[in-house]
């Protein structure tokens, strides 16, 4: 079949279209010529100047007119041209992310044979003899856990049970109030890779096994241990400022001396735990369970229990100024000495508690239950929303301060 080259098609268009133009030109010129030479009436030299005029007037359309064909032809060309070169890199473009995809395929291709050697080294290594290397073999674990999603959980698992392993509870320390010695420098850095972990790969209703376990002076500053099962364990003289044990399970634990700092322990079960001393300033403990817990001494300033469960609780000499308590449970609990300055006790049940020398200037009362409470040399004085019905149904003596205007009830010795 015969072939014929574009360009040359366009080239002979163009070249018939100026040849049309010019017999235009020529038989228009012709037609002037005619109708001037029959014009009669006309100077000679007036007919020339209105030719001249007519002629250039004609020539002026022609040229603009040759332009417009020559710029359009000229942009169908370059058009042309552009479009061959765009379509080049088009495709160039298309072969680069082909390219690009299959990299990307390899790599995770390869990513996914080397993490199961990369593992079983690991693991290999984290029951080395050498601390050094039991170290290096937990980073290890944490990248494989960073870059392999199915092995996330796996991993976590895995550390959680070479702490309970390696930092098994003993029970020579629960007389023991004094700070013991540092903890082991593996068993800190699993505490940390797992306290720092992307919670958000952790499968459902599934919870950190660290029961019966001595973490004794770690640092879990800003640790994410929600959920975590923590039972029995001794956890005494621990940083927990900004962690999160959030739904954690402390029961039966040893908190001594530990510091909770703005820690977040909302709905943690901590029943018989004990928090002799320990630092709770600006903690959330809201909806905590804190039956028969031990927080003699705790300093809870600022910290929010807000509908706790503190039934039978020791709280001899705690610190609870401008806490706030609304809701709280505090039914058989003692809180002898207890400093509840500007705390906020609104609808809190006192019932039977042991509020004998307690503090509570300016302290919030509202609808608060003190039936059969102990209020013997307790202060109420500055007592906002404080009721004499309140009064007449607590026990007291004649060494309760009341606020002014408030009689003591006949009954009290």
């Amino acid at each position: 079949m015969k072939t014929y080259d574009i360009s040359l098609i366009k080239t002979n268009g163009l070249t018939t279209l100026l040849v049309f133009v010019s017999i235009i030109f020529i038989f228009t010129l012709t037609l002037i010529f005619s109708f001037f030479e029959n014009i009669e009436g006309f100077p000679n030299q007036e007919k020339i100047e209105y030719i001249n005029q007519a002629l250039t007037t004609i020539a002026i359309m022609i040229g603009g007119l040759a332009l417009i064909i020559n710029a359009y032809y000229t942009s169908r060309l370059s058009f042309g041209d552009n479009q061959s070169a765009l379509t080049k890199i088009l495709f160039g473009a298309l072969g680069w992310d082909n390219n690009i995809e299959t990299g990307v395929n390899n790599t995770q291709k390869a990513i996914e044979e080397i993490v199961p050697e990369r593992f079983s080294k690991a693991i290999e290594q984290l029951g080395n003899e050498k601390i050094e290397t039991r170290f290096a073999a937990i980073y290890a674990l944490e990248r494989i856990a960073k870059d392999s999603h199915k092995d996330h959980w796996t991993i976590m698992e895995i550390l959680a049970a070479f702490i309970r392993e390696n930092a098994p509870v003993s029970h020579k320390y629960e007389d023991d109030l004094q700070e013991s010695s540092k903890l082991p420098t593996d068993i800190q850095t699993a505490l940390t890779v797992i306290g720092r972990r992307d919670s958000h790969k952790d499968p459902v209703n599934q919870k950190l096994d660290l029961r019966n376990t001595d973490l004794s002076n770690a640092d879990l500053t800003e640790a994410n241990l929600s959920k975590a099962i923590l039972t029995g364990s001794n956890l005494q003289w621990i940083n927990f400022t900004r962690a999160n044990l959030s739904e954690a399970d402390l029961s039966i634990t040893y908190l001594c001396g530990s510091i909770f700092y703005e820690a977040n322990l909302s709905k943690a079960i901590l029943p018989e735990a004990n928090l002799q001393g320990v630092v709770l300033r600006k903690a959330n403990l809201s909806q905590a369970i804190l039956y028969d817990a031990s927080l003699e001494g705790a300093i809870l300033c600022d910290a929010k229990l807000e509908g706790a469960i503190l039934c039978g609780a020791n709280l001899e000499g705690a610190i609870l100024c401008d806490a706030n308590l609304e809701g709280a449970n505090f039914e058989d609990s003692n809180l002898q000495d207890a400093n509840l300055i500007g705390s906020n006790l609104q609808n809190a049940k006192l019932a039977g508690a042991n509020l004998e020398a307690v503090l509570l200037s300016t302290a919030n009362l509202q609808d608060a239950n003190f039936q059969e409470a102990n209020l013997s040399r307790a202060n109420f004085s500055g007592c906002e929303n404080f009721e004499l019905q309140q009064i007449e149904q607590a026990i007291g003596d004649r060494t309760t301060i009341l606020p002014e205007n408030f009689k003591i009830p006949k009954h009290w010795k």
